[in-house]
């Protein structure tokens, strides 16, 4: 804003030393009857009789007024337009004085308001000085015609700039200074309108709202930016999708509902951190303290409440010191289990008291002294809980799972090993519950650590994975080891029997049983494993060849395995809340940064709401529906943030947070 009034005081300023320069040089000058009428002060220079032709055509051209001298000897009005152009040269070079001098006695901006709103007293008062000093004839000055007259041409701005205040008002409204005011004034008024130039960007929960932040001013001595923090804008770049769909008025959907949110968080314990600095040479200092991170953790849970929590990588003595406390505020029930041996983190998982009851709660420790394989601290929780919404409805309960699978990418027959212990926990709770006659619904949340469309993610999604003769490495598909020459390979049985888990990922323990009168009875799912025979195996020769029924020849070393099947199962139907693909702009969705790179391991599984065959293919009354979530962001969104963790993220993995719906 200084430049450009800067600009407009130093423009007139220029035209007149060039004016002065002008009338200072010694030029020839052209005389019409004794009177010197043209100084020769450009390239162009006008005789006598060039001056009398065009005075001539003007007055030709010129429209006939009241006051107009049109019976006038020729040598006397070549003489009046001659006196009317020096008379106009000298009253801009005055105005131009002027409004200099005002420029300059004030500011800047002062000096632009003044032009844009001179004083009609002191303009007659200057004009009629500048009349009397260039002496005017007094028939000029009273009988020129204005603007408004319809004057046009050369001749009529000669007149009409000499006619006292009309002219003085004519004068201000063609000259260039002037002008460039008023066009200044009305920019600024524009913009004060208009909506305040800087950066727009949206904000708040959902970027619902709109903040506007000024351009960031450049240092005189420093070509980068200083950049400045007075505000504290906080913005929040993830947006809550809604994936709702209207309920009709039908009886089937207006049936009672209870709508419930839940979150999963890596928050990355303190000693983890401090024990990988490798993994976070991108951040500050200041993003990686505790302290800083507690309160934006603190921070997140409370803008957005979620009624249920499940978080890994929580240590031990910030949760009873710090976290605990708060939490129990909050309103939350806290049930925490810390990994086995010198760990000092583990897993967590907090409800809200006011909607649920807990029902049972089941602490793992995936190590195991009697299996080999299973030598790992990782821990897990199962918790089953009893929505609350009043005493008119009663709805199933939700078994909640929180987890923390081995990170170490080429171990994937551990990571496989403790997920078939967490399937077998959870289908022993949800057994129980049925037992009772009560349906149970799931959800399954943590830190995986295996990608989308992996093998181990195959097999939770799916409900089975063909394990024989895999890679370890290829199980999470975390990294690639190909290029290997040898591989670690997984074959049957994957565990020894005696961890009492079978390859359908469920206890053993009620597989046989003693009877009092010491006969041994075997269940039902034992004795289907041996209702073939080697007869069963032999292919009659006179049975009839149907294709894709009796064309398979029936494969004894198949029926033998069927006890140690290279399959694993389990059938929990569950489905991913998230996909590992933006759908608008097919990018690659990630839950966890660092310096070493970026992946999706994070994940909020859930028992969906199946469609029913037989009711025209609408959903059935069990089964959670998913109703929102909160949207994920690319590698690139996340490093244009500074990477993770940062001032808006306080862990390098990212908050999961889905609204589920459960129907009574």
């Amino acid at each position: 804003m200084i430049v450009c009034a800067m600009f407009y005081a130093l423009y007139p300023l220029s035209r007149l030393l060039e004016r002065v320069s002008a009338v200072w040089q010694k030029a020839p000058s052209v005389h019409v009857n004794g009177r010197e009428v043209w100084d020769g002060g450009g390239e162009q220079q006008q005789t006598g009789r060039s001056l009398q032709r065009n005075s001539t055509q003007r007055s030709a051209h010129r429209p006939q007024h009241k006051h107009t001298h049109t019976h006038s000897p020729q040598g006397t009005l070549v003489e009046t337009l001659e006196r009317g152009q020096v008379e106009e040269e000298l009253h801009k070079t005055l105005c131009d004085v002027s409004q200099m001098e005002g420029v300059l006695s004030e500011t800047p901006l002062a000096g632009l308001e003044d032009t844009h709103h001179p004083d009609p007293v002191k303009n007659q008062a200057e004009s009629d000085n500048i009349t009397q000093e260039v002496g005017l004839s007094p028939h000029l000055t009273a009988d020129a015609p204005t603007e408004a007259d319809g004057c046009d041409g050369a001749g009529s701005l000669m007149q009409g700039c000499s006619a006292g205040s009309g002219g003085a008002a004519l004068l201000e409204s063609r000259s260039p200074v002037f002008g460039l005011s008023a066009l200044l004034s009305d920019t600024q008024q524009f913009q004060m309108d208009a909506e305040p130039v800087g950066w727009h960007f949206p904000v708040g929960h959902g970027l619902a709202e709109m903040c506007y932040c000024p351009y960031v001013q450049f240092p005189d001595v420093s070509y980068y930016p200083a950049f400045q923090d007075h505000d504290n804008i906080e913005v929040m770049w993830r947006v809550w999708e809604d994936l709702s769909e209207p309920r009709s008025s039908d009886s089937a959907d207006a049936s009672p509902v209870f709508d419930f949110s839940i979150m999963s968080y890596n928050i990355l314990a303190q000693d983890l951190l401090e024990a990988n600095p490798h993994l976070y040479t991108h951040c500050a200092e200041d993003v990686l303290r505790w302290e800083n991170r507690l309160q934006s953790i603190l921070k997140e849970l409370q803008i957005w409440q979620p009624d249920i929590v499940c978080l890994q990588e929580v240590q031990e003595d910030h949760f009873e010191e710090q976290m605990h406390p708060i939490l129990i505020d909050m309103g939350y029930t806290c049930i925490y289990k810390r990994r086995t041996g010198s760990k000092t983190d583990g897993c967590a998982v907090f409800y809200r008291s006011e909607r649920f009851i807990q029902l049972s709660v089941s602490l793992l420790e995936f190590r195991r002294s009697e299996c080999e394989l299973l030598d790992r601290d990782n821990v897990g929780i199962v918790l089953l809980l009893q929505p609350t919404a009043g005493p008119n409805h009663q709805f199933t309960p939700v078994c909640v799972a929180n987890t923390h699978l081995l990170f170490n990418p080429r171990r994937g027959d551990v990571k496989l090993a403790q997920l078939a212990i967490m399937f077998a926990e959870i289908h022993s709770v949800m057994q129980k519950c049925r037992s009772e006659g009560k349906s149970c619904e799931l959800i399954l949340c943590g830190d995986f650590n295996a990608l989308p469309r992996s093998p181990l993610w195959t097999l939770i999604t799916t409900g089975q994975l063909y394990y024989h003769g895999l890679p370890t490495w290829m199980v999470s598909g975390q990294t690639d080891l190909s290029y290997k020459a040898h591989h670690n390979r997984l074959f049957s049985p994957l565990w020894p029997s005696s961890l009492c888990i079978t390859d359908r990922c469920q206890y053993k323990t009620d597989t046989h049983t003693t009877a009092s009168d010491g006969k041994q009875q075997y269940s039902h799912e034992f004795m289907c494993q041996l209702r073939f025979s080697d007869a069963a195996c032999v292919r009659p020769a006179d049975l009839e060849l149907i294709p894709g029924v009796t064309d398979k020849t029936p494969d004894p070393g198949d029926m033998f395995n069927l006890r140690f099947s290279p399959c694993l199962r389990h059938r929990l139907s569950l489905t991913s809340a998230y996909s590992h693909i933006h759908p608008e702009t097919l990018t690659d969705l990630v839950t966890t940064l660092n310096s070493e790179g970026a992946a999706m391991v994070d994940y909020i599984f859930y028992s969906r709401r199946q469609k029913s065959r037989f009711n025209g293919g609408k959903e059935s009354s069990g089964g959670l529906k998913l109703l929102a979530r909160l949207s994920l962001l690319s590698e690139a969104h996340l490093w244009s943030l500074r990477g993770l963790p940062s001032e808006t993220f306080p862990s390098d993995h990212l908050s999961l947070l889905v609204k589920l719906q459960l129907s009574e």
